[in-house]
């Protein structure tokens, strides 16, 4: 049986290889605000809203074509400016995956913000870290291999690296890890054993990561970077238009797959201009699952930077 990690922090009380991924410097942002990317003035400016009366042109696109790729799903979409939601099978027990990332980066980040840790403290690769399997490059590292906490996050989440999701778990302590998930809110996953959530919990990270009262604007922004232009963009982002940021987190195994996103279109400055989305899929084949999430990212968009017409959304 696998040993239980040392937890490097104290659990709260609960109610030489190739370089790191290069980090682009993080823009400035206001404390009021919320976190989001980078602006160029005088860049087109693309609305997206998710209104009440978009809400069921939604649903029914987003059920045809689940009905075209046969499999069992769960969506959420929400809108965090107008508070309106579409969600199909959100609650349903999904296996997590490499999504299980997500609560090691928000954890990590949320631990940086109150002072516990400092992303520049630097952690070492044990032989008990290495995973050779899956996603990541890090197990073709020597052992010994030292980096900063906030290059292994880049790892995690960048090339989904299976190695650096070991040191930080280990790092941080799985105990540690499980009470801010129940801290937080996202009660329904099961943090690595048998490592399963729902679209639901999922979307709840990905507020917390986006939201900068959560860490700092600085940190949020930071997160949000990490998880912009990964090795993975062939699932929620690739249809997008161009201009398009989407910060998000892939999964996959088995027959199971799965992305999470925050998606800012053009000229979006902050969150309040997003949108969220998280689509699992499970009993289904990479390819399916793939042109799926791709049909419904694109209607997502579509229908919600489409302005309302007499109170109705134009059909396609």
């Amino acid at each position: 049986m696998e040993e239980e990690p040392v937890a490097r922090l104290e659990v709260p009380h609960v109610g030489s290889g190739p370089e790191a991924p290069t980090p682009e410097p993080p823009s400035g942002s206001n404390s009021g605000s919320r976190a989001g990317p980078e602006t160029t003035p005088g860049a087109t400016r693309v609305e997206t809203e998710l209104t009440k009366v978009k809400t069921e042109p939604l649903r029914g696109e987003l059920q045809q074509i689940a009905r075209a790729y046969p499999a069992t799903y769960g969506v959420v979409i929400f809108d965090p400016s107008s508070g309106e939601r579409v969600a199909m099978g959100a609650d349903h027990r999904f296996l997590a995956a490499s999504l299980n990332k997500l609560p090691v980066l928000m954890t990590l980040y949320r631990a940086a913000a109150s002072g516990q840790v400092d992303l520049d403290d630097k952690i070492s690769m044990q032989a008990s870290d290495v995973q050779a399997y899956g996603t990541g490059v890090l197990y073709t590292y020597p052992i010994g291999y030292t980096m900063t906490l906030r290059e292994c996050a880049r790892f995690l989440i960048k090339k989904s690296d299976n190695t650096a999701w070991k040191m930080l778990d280990r790092y941080l302590g799985r105990d540690y890890i499980r009470a801010e998930l129940y801290r937080v809110g996202a009660r329904s996953t099961q943090y690595w054993i048998p490592n399963t959530t729902t679209p639901e919990d999922v979307l709840l990270m990905l507020e917390k990561i986006s939201d900068p009262s959560y860490t700092t604007p600085d940190l949020s922004q930071e997160m949000l970077e990490v998880m912009t232009d990964t090795s993975f963009e062939d699932r929620l982002p690739q249809p997008l238009p161009e201009g398009t940021r989407v910060a998000h987190k892939i999964g996959y195994y088995g027959a199971t797959y799965a992305d999470a996103a925050i998606v800012f279109p053009e000229g979006a400055s902050d969150t309040t201009d997003a949108y969220l989305m998280v689509v699992m899929a499970s009993d289904t084949s990479e390819l399916a699952s793939r042109d799926a999430m791709r049909e419904m990212s694109l209607a997502t968009y579509r229908i919600l930077s489409e302005p309302a017409s007499d109170g109705k959304v134009q059909g396609s």
